[in-house]
């Protein structure tokens, strides 16, 4: 996965050698003539904690929507544990716990609704699921809201929702969108814990955040995109070996992607 670019005006990008849980390969993806992505190829490393970062705009969350088969890409290629995205998306979607920046859910359905139903629709037994999952309910403090209507939730109990379905399947692979956009602290904490948890685990995790400090702390790997392209990733050690001992991740960050003219 390890694709430095360090303080040289031509730097080199070298391939992986070896896929990752998730391996993108070469991928554009055109909107009309604009190019949201542009010859992206990275690794994860299964089991691995990756941080996706980059400024708004950058083309995050159009290639989680690639990941999860809800697009197809112009040119490239992308694998979730050897299955195409978009050509094997129900294989994929069984693979995945996708969590969306905004959640929406049915306006009629209750949050333990939601859950039922999205265990009924992978195969699962609706009431095992909710007894499996009763102490995480409780845990994200929404024990005494789930039988209320979902669509009258807060944003951030929305988002706790969204986590539980993410979860449910118990998925290889956790694509979270700003997970903790709409959180308060405590709330952010416990989210990062369950991040750490479900790594522990052994499941891959990739996620977006502008929380730079986060990333530093949680991730093992990260990814950089500006601009529809990639422009470092790889071990966290590796991507901060390409820059001065002191630089820090918010560092790298705005030197990566502030425009060479400001």
């Amino acid at each position: 996965m390890d694709r430095v670019v360090g303080n040289s005006e031509e730097p080199v990008l070298e391939l992986p050698n070896e896929l990752g849980l998730v391996s993108v390969q070469r991928v554009t993806k055109k909107f009309g003539m604009k190019k949201a992505l542009d010859e992206v190829s990275f690794d994860v490393p299964a089991g691995q904690l990756c941080g996706l970062l980059g400024p708004n705009g950058a083309g995050k969350t159009t290639l989680f929507r690639l990941l999860m088969g809800i697009l197809k890409s112009s040119t490239g290629t992308l694998l979730v544990d050897g299955h195409d995205a978009f050509e094997d998306r129900v294989e994929v979607k069984s693979l995945v716990g996708f969590l969306p920046d905004e959640p929406v859910f049915y306006s009629y359905l209750s949050g333990q609704e939601i859950l039922e139903l999205s265990a009924s629709m992978h195969g699962l037994n609706s009431k095992t699921t909710m007894q499996r999952l009763a102490p995480l309910i409780e845990r994200l403090n929404l024990k005494k809201d789930i039988r209320n209507f979902a669509e009258d939730y807060s944003r951030g109990m929305k988002k706790k929702l969204g986590l539980l379905l993410a979860l449910l399947h118990e998925p290889k692979l956790l694509i979270l969108d700003e997970p903790t956009n709409g959180l308060d602290v405590e709330s952010t904490h416990l989210f990062y814990e369950l991040m750490k948890e479900e790594s522990a685990k052994g499941v891959t995790v990739l996620f977006s955040t502008h929380l730079m400090d986060q990333v530093s702390k949680l991730c093992s790997h990260s990814i950089i995109i500006n601009k529809g392209k990639i422009v470092t990733c790889g071990s966290m050690e590796v991507i901060k070996s390409g820059f001065d001992a002191s630089a820090n991740l918010e560092e790298i960050f705005l030197k990566l992607t502030s425009d060479p003219a400001d």
